[in-house]
C-alpha cells in the first residue's frame, strides 16, 4: 500500500497478474452491444435492464454463459450448453433516460416509464433539484481538518435543508 500511496497506481507484477487470470474473467464491452443486450433483455426477458446490467449481460454472453434461452428450452444449439449465470441488477434504468433512450428509442423509455417506473421514482421528478456541494480543499490544511470541514458543512446542509439534527 505504500506504493500506491506514494504513486496513486497499482502494478501488479506477472504472477498476480496470472492468479487473477485463473480466476476471473472478463470482457470488453461497446457502448453498441450495450444497447443491445439493453434490447434483448426487454425483448427476451420482458425485463428492462439499466446501462450497468446491460454491460455485465453482454459480457457473459460473450464469455460464453447462457442468457437468454429460457431455461426448459431443449432445442439443440450451442447455447443450450452454456453454463448458466446469474447477473445481480445493481441500478434502476429510470436514472438512465438518455440511455435507455438510444437503446430502445424514445417509444422504449415511454414504455418503461408506464410499466415499470417506480411510484416512488415518479414523486421525486416534481421536486426542485439542489445543486451540488463542492467542497475545496486548502492545501496548507491537514486531511483530518479537512474533513472536519467537510462534516461541518454537510451537517449544516442537513439541518438547513431538512431541519434535523444529525449526531
Amino acid at each position: 500500500m505504500k506504493t500506491v500511496d506514494s504513486t496513486n497506481k497499482l502494478d501488479l507484477d506477472k504472477t498476480w497478474h496470472e492468479k487473477l487470470r485463473q480466476e476471473f474473467r472478463s470482457a470488453r464491452i461497446t457502448d453498441e452491444e450495450m444497447c443491445n443486450a439493453m434490447k434483448r433483455a426487454r425483448d427476451e426477458l420482458s425485463f428492462f435492464a439499466d446501462p450497468h446490467t446491460s454491460v455485465a449481460l453482454s459480457a457473459a454472453e460473450k464469455l460464453g454463459y447462457r442468457l437468454f434461452q429460457p431455461l426448459g428450452d431443449e432445442e439443440e444449439s450451442s447455447i443450450g450448453t452454456a453454463p448458466v449465470v446469474a447477473i445481480m441488477a445493481t441500478a434502476s434504468p429510470c436514472k438512465f433516460e438518455e440511455t435507455v433512450t438510444v437503446a430502445l428509442g424514445k417509444d422504449g423509455w415511454d414504455d418503461y416509464f408506464e410499466k415499470s417506473f417506480p411510484e416512488n421514482a415518479k414523486d421525486l421528478l416534481d421536486t426542485e433539484e439542489m445543486p451540488p456541494t463542492l467542497y475545496r480543499w486548502d492545501k496548507d490544511m491537514a486531511l483530518d481538518d479537512v474533513q472536519k470541514v467537510w462534516e461541518h458543512h454537510s451537517r449544516e446542509i442537513i439541518r438547513t435543508k431538512f431541519d434535523c439534527q444529525v449526531g
